[in-house]
């Protein structure tokens, strides 16, 4: 197995992968927990305080910044293959994302629906099409 000289040790490839998913994996729960703080905390928690409805968001926001940069170092330390691969899936989601938000934002302004489309609907959307683009792309370039 392939090392990578690291400031301290020699850290091989399938442990530095592993240590970088856990990162992701924790930044991520602690950004969800957040989000669902903001979300339910104001109603069922604090009764709408300002102070700590801004002091949940901003924790939100964190918990954000740390999981976008816990991904950019799992996609760094990926190699070329790997990187390709996730560069595929994130350019489908990302157009698959702006075609459907854009479209399912506009469903109730030309009265095709009766209910206001909820933006985070944009969220499975992008989810679902990641998915199903990185099982594309592995199975195209491996």
């Amino acid at each position: 197995m392939t090392t990578i000289q690291s400031s301290t040790d020699k850290i091989s490839m399938a442990d530095k992968c592993k240590r970088n998913t856990r990162s992701l994996a924790v930044w991520t729960g602690a950004w969800l927990c957040s989000l669902a703080l903001v979300a339910f905390g104001p109603k069922f928690l604090w009764d709408y305080g300002q102070v700590i409805t801004v002091s949940a968001i901003a924790i939100n926001i964190l918990m954000g910044y740390k999981m976008i940069m816990a991904n950019k170092q799992y996609l760094l330390d990926l190699d070329e293959l790997q990187q390709r691969i996730h560069f595929v899936a994130m350019a489908f989601s990302l157009g698959v994302s702006m075609v459907f938000g854009a479209v399912f934002g506009l469903l109730e302004a030309v009265r095709l629906v009766e209910f206001e489309p909820n933006p985070s609907s944009v969220l499975f959307v992008m989810g679902i099409s990641y998915g199903v683009a990185m099982l594309v792309a592995t199975r195209k370039y491996s």
